[in-house]
């Protein structure tokens, strides 16, 4: 008697997938197993909703078994399918997320593992836009309109006179105040925390709220700048719309490429102190520190470097000093109560530590504060150093360190320029490149320091000056104040944010910020201190024979070809090529 062709499918399909329940811990048998491929240091699966697989939803798996907690995160397939790859050997919490979602059970579940998942689809709009990104909450924000500009004031329509268009307004929201700090749109600030108190109305609990911590003195200030009034009216309606159940419009998941990432996350440093800056290599040959420690910088926050080790799951710290113990702490105490720590000032540190960068030997140097503001003699009027004679200096606010993972030993260097980034020449004396000088820009020599351990010496800066005669070499210049003269070249003020050294010709890039902006260049010359002249290049911000109107620059870089890059706060990523 011949069977017929579909009992017995059926049945060896539910034996496969019962022997795979036996053998690999199965949660379903949606699709043979043979479709997922793992090593023993993976986990990976089928992602599948009551339509069928999920494409573009994220699986997660966290670990607090290793020495630091470790996630991992990929992204499913067309089919569903995902793959964790190259886990240390722990025991894994692992759930899916995903837009359309809330958060599935979390399993447990350990490397060498197939483990299907079901995804839970959200009940309502609001459960699902709770996992949206942060940037869709803040786009609810409802900013004033161009004819609102410029700004009456408080007695008119609450707007600062002194923002001339909504552009410069939005320039302050993000890259120049709010948003340049906090993550706009997150759940801690989108709405307003019950620890805060009670208030006749959400105005007041808004203006109360950027007075809070010790962060709430310059929050405070942003906000005049903007004009308080209508500002605190704006943040107070978003939350409001937000509390009667407003959502965004819904992210797409991710397409193409986006789903081929993994995305790996440590946790080190500690509760109180926030991590601004991480640094892994020397940008000018990655190979440097290959699958060696990631340092970070805490800024403000606490007095120690941060140390991951990738490799080991582990992190660290180093205790990061300052030489002049009358190093004033870099934060005052909080304008007022924080809602999470209350009057404690958890801000402790005097270094300051703002950039880090590796040099060739896998050294790490920082922009960070060794002593208090006030400059030495070396620095100011009178002084026989070059660049003084040039250009004198009076105070800088942070200088120099460096930490040799090999000693485990620091080298303090106190600059007559302020610091805030920091970035290495592509020449035989490695020229440390900083910005944050202000009206100057300063450079520290350190094949000199290494060899002499002369920081005076080792070190310098220039004036930035515009060759505003035409003659192709810097002269004497009138001052930023002075009306021209067209036989003296201008000095300018456009201090230096971002800094990059130009691969191709070595001069230094760099961007101003403010409303509009600039992009600077500087050609040190052969004696930079008496020969660098700089040129400044505005976005196209007003400008009618442009096709986009952008401004305010914040962060830059530049590429092989010596194109400079920068995002804008009008929202673009903008590229220069002189």
């Amino acid at each position: 008697m011949r069977r017929t062709a579909g009992p017995p499918r059926i049945v060896d399909v539910s034996i496969a997938c019962f022997i795979a329940v036996l053998l690999a811990g199965m949660s379903g048998c949606q699709q043979p197993d043979n479709a997922i491929q793992i090593d023993n240091d993976d986990i990976g699966g089928i992602v599948s909703g009551p339509n069928g697989p999920e494409a573009g939803v994220w699986v997660i798996a966290e670990t607090t078994d290793l020495p630091t907690r470790l996630i991992k995160i990929v992204v499913t397939d067309a089919e569903g399918r995902y793959v964790i790859p190259d886990l240390p050997s722990a025991s894994y919490t692992v759930w899916v997320r995903g837009y359309g979602l809330v958060d599935s059970p979390k399993v447990q579940v350990g490397p060498g593992t197939i483990q299907h998942l079901d995804a839970i689809p959200a009940p309502d709009p609001r459960s699902a836009a709770h996992y949206y990104p942060a940037g869709y909450w803040f786009s609810l924000l409802q900013v004033p309109g161009e004819e609102e500009f410029p700004g009456t004031g408080p007695e008119g329509n609450g707007l600062s006179p002194n923002m001339a268009s909504r552009a410069e307004w939005l320039r302050n929201l993000k890259s120049g105040g709010c948003m340049q700090c906090h993550q706009l749109g997150n759940q801690a600030i989108r709405e307003i925390p019950e620890e805060l108190g009670d208030f006749e109305s959400s105005v007041a609990a808004w203006d109360r709220r950027i007075e809070s911590g010790q962060a709430g003195g310059s929050m405070s200030n942003g906000l005049n700048r903007m004009g308080r009034r209508r500002t605190l009216e704006i943040f107070a309606d978003w939350t409001d719309r937000i509390a009667a159940g407003e959502v965004p419009e819904a992210p797409r998941r991710p397409q193409g490429v986006e789903r081929n990432i993994v995305i790996t996350q440590w946790d080190w440093a500690d509760a109180k102190a926030y991590l601004h800056d991480e640094v892994s290599t020397d940008k000018r040959d990655p190979t440097v520190n290959a699958n060696g420690p990631i340092y970070g910088t805490l800024e403000a926050s606490a007095d120690y470097v941060p140390i991951l080790n990738p490799v080991e799951h582990a992190s660290s710290q180093v205790t990061l000093p300052v030489r002049d113990p009358d190093t004033p702490v870099a934060s005052g105490p909080p304008l007022q109560a924080s809602p999470y720590w209350g009057d404690e000032a958890i801000w402790t540190s005097r270094a300051n530590a703002h950039n880090p960068m590796l040099d060739h030997r896998g050294r790490l140097w920082l922009t960070s504060r060794v002593r208090p503001r006030e400059n030495p003699a070396f620095c100011r009027d009178g002084s026989d150093h070059p660049s003084a004679r040039q250009f004198p200096v009076t105070g800088s606010g942070r200088h120099l360190a460096m930490y040799d993972p090999e000693t485990e030993e620091y080298a303090l260097i106190s600059t007559c320029f302020s610091t805030h980034h920091l970035v290495f020449a592509e020449d035989d004396d490695h020229t440390l490149w900083t910005s944050g000088g202000g009206q100057v820009i300063g450079w520290l020599n350190t094949k000199m320091f290494d060899e002499t351990g002369d920081e005076q010496q080792a070190q310098g800066w220039t004036a930035l000056v515009l060759d505003t005669n035409g003659n192709g070499k810097r002269d004497a210049y009138v001052e930023p104040d002075e009306a021209p003269d067209p036989s003296k070249d201008t000095r300018v003020r456009s201090g230096y944010y971002g800094v990059a050294v130009s691969p191709v010709d070595g001069t230094i890039w760099g961007s101003s910020l403010g409303f509009p902006g600039a992009i600077l260049r500087l050609d040190p010359g052969s004696d930079p201190a008496a020969t660098a002249l700089i040129e400044v290049y505005m976005p196209p911000w007003n400008n009618p024979a442009a096709p986009v109107q952008g401004y305010s620059p914040r962060g830059m870089d530049i590429d092989r070809n010596g194109v400079a890059w920068t995002p804008l706060a009008s929202g673009h990523m903008a590229s220069f090529d002189r």
